[in-house]
């Protein structure tokens, strides 16, 4: 059953929080933009509880670029889950939680039963490797895979899925498989040898052809990513320092050594300058949590993808191979050919 806790407090909330976004970074009267937010926010409530979630969605997504707050991302992963994308609505969920405190003990404990449901909810497929497939390049909806997500659980939205398998010299394998709510399903790649073109044999003595399958690249696009978001992240502490120190330097010439104004010099504070002061204070400590936050954010990301591409596994080099044909065409020894491949 749905509550209605986050529906009812949904948009004072929202408000709440544009208000107190807008002060601690020195707005001065309310922007057409957070007017316009805060209604188009209304207006996805209003269609999310008439069932219209495709509708609420994209509203919400719209109000989410002005400003984004737990409440939103809450109705953003309510909209993803009834649309059936549960996968994304798990996120959604779960990024929601890590900011929900800031709303409450009831808005917390709402969305944490949500996600625990959904979370149970949330098909699985394990993808195994069989016969001939050891080393196939092997997609899931058309994504490769790499070897950390074959033999195990896999989260997908419910519906079909396509398993597609592929190995020089064997045939391609291709399956979909219907996955259902609170289901794991299993699927065994097994592939199977191309017929040879070699002629056959008429009875002499001769080795046969050895089929070298070429090991599948590594997908470096995930470590990539993750590098990319933690760059960004050590730009944006980059930039919020630069703010912070340039914050501190008013506060400097302000108040002097005493950033608390509480004995400035030369000569004491007017009631103006006070509340300037302290203004600047609160944006400085802002901006100075602010930088060390994406500081460790950036630091952590860019490690681990740097572990991700240093640890993954090396394709290895073709290996040669040699092989008599018995009587092939244009042999001048005996009746064979000699043959090799690099």
């Amino acid at each position: 059953m749905v509550s209605l806790f986050p529906t009812r407090v949904g948009c004072l909330a929202l408000a709440l929080l544009f208000s107190v976004s807008s002060a601690a970074y020195g707005a001065g009267n309310e922007s057409d933009d957070l007017s316009k937010a805060r209604a188009k926010f209304m207006r996805a409530t209003e269609l999310e509880q008439a069932g219209n979630y495709a509708s609420a969605l994209q509203a919400l997504r719209e109000v989410a670029q002005v400003r984004m707050t737990p409440n939103i991302r809450y109705h953003i992963a309510l909209c993803e889950e009834k649309l059936g994308k549960l996968v994304a609505a798990l996120g959604g969920y779960e990024l929601a939680l890590g900011e929900a405190e800031s709303l409450g003990p009831e808005f917390q404990k709402e969305v944490e039963a949500r996600a625990n449901d959904l979370r149970a909810r949330i098909p699985k497929i394990v993808i195994e490797r069989g016969t001939g497939a050891q080393a196939a390049d092997i997609e899931l909806d058309g994504v490769s895979l790499g070897a950390s997500s074959i033999g195990v659980e896999v989260p997908l939205d419910p519906g079909p899925h396509d398993v597609t398998a592929k190995a020089p010299g064997y045939q391609t394998y291709t399956t979909t498989i219907e996955v259902a709510e609170s289901k794991v399903e299993k699927v065994s790649v097994k592939l199977e040898k191309l017929a040879s073109t070699e002629p056959a044999s008429s009875g002499q003595s001769g080795t046969s052809p050895i089929a070298v399958a070429e090991p599948s690249k590594p997908n470096r696009l995930v470590p990539y990513v993750i590098g990319g978001v933690g760059a960004a992240a050590l730009l944006n502490s980059g930039l919020f320092y630069i703010l912070q120190r340039g914050k501190d330097s008013e506060l400097l010439s302000l108040c002097g050594s005493d950033r608390n104004c509480q004995n400035a010099d030369p000569r004491p504070l007017t009631k103006t300058e006070q509340d300037k002061a302290v203004s600047l204070n609160n944006k400085m400590r802002t901006y100075a949590t602010v930088t060390q936050v994406s500081l460790v954010a950036g630091i952590v990301a860019v490690g681990t993808a740097g572990v991700l591409i240093l640890t993954e596994p090396k394709a290895a080099k073709p290996k040669t191979a040699w092989f008599f044909a018995p009587e092939a065409p244009g042999a001048d020894v005996g009746g064979l050919s000699f043959r090799g491949s690099f």
